[in-house]
């Protein structure tokens, strides 16, 4: 793993940055939010929410990645959530770029800038061999959002009791065509 600093970081228009215990009162206005958790397992309580939380801060602590707090570049407005968290889907363990925005951040790209910066920092400064993403198989606008990550189509599965498809990408497919 390279000493690269993951824990704050910018793109283009969004500031990237480790989830604190601070950030419970943004994360249960997201999943409050109905629009949202339609596609991301339905509506949780703040006390979910909080237990969530403390599962995300957990998995820094003993991975040292994470999914971070995303913030508007412009107005430090609380955007939604994304990273790379370790998961088990499809009867195997993976790492996972996961993306979450607010409604009101929808349809900007922020979401395929999200992705794409999280598979920079798996690739270039944690080397892990490829990653995946997975949606409900409904959620079109997600999908797009992975295949312009560069995202591959793998399969169809059960999650969670429903209907997801699986993602992949590997790190050499990612430089090969130009990610590095």
């Amino acid at each position: 793993m390279s000493a690269t600093p993951i824990d704050r970081l910018s793109t283009r228009r969004l500031v990237l940055e480790r989830l604190q215990a601070g950030d419970l009162d943004d994360l249960a206005r997201m999943h409050a939010d109905p629009q949202l958790m339609a596609t991301l397992g339905g509506l949780r309580s703040r006390a979910e929410s909080e237990t969530l939380l403390r599962a995300l801060l957990a998995h820094w602590d003993e991975h040292g990645f994470g999914i971070w707090a995303l913030r508007d570049l412009a107005t430090g407005r609380f955007a939604g959530r994304g990273g790379l968290r370790r998961v088990a889907v499809g009867g195997a363990e993976e790492v996972e770029v996961a993306y979450a925005l607010l409604p009101a951040f929808w349809g900007r790209g922020l979401a395929t800038e999200v992705a794409r910066e999280s598979i920079r920092v798996a690739f270039d400064a944690l080397d892990l061999p490829d990653l995946v993403c997975f949606t409900l198989s409904s959620n079109r606008p997600s999908q797009r959002v992975m295949e312009k990550a560069g995202f591959r189509y793998e399969r169809a599965l059960i999650h969670a009791q429903r209907p997801h498809v699986l993602y992949r990408l590997a790190a050499p497919a990612w430089r090969s065509a130009g990610g590095a």
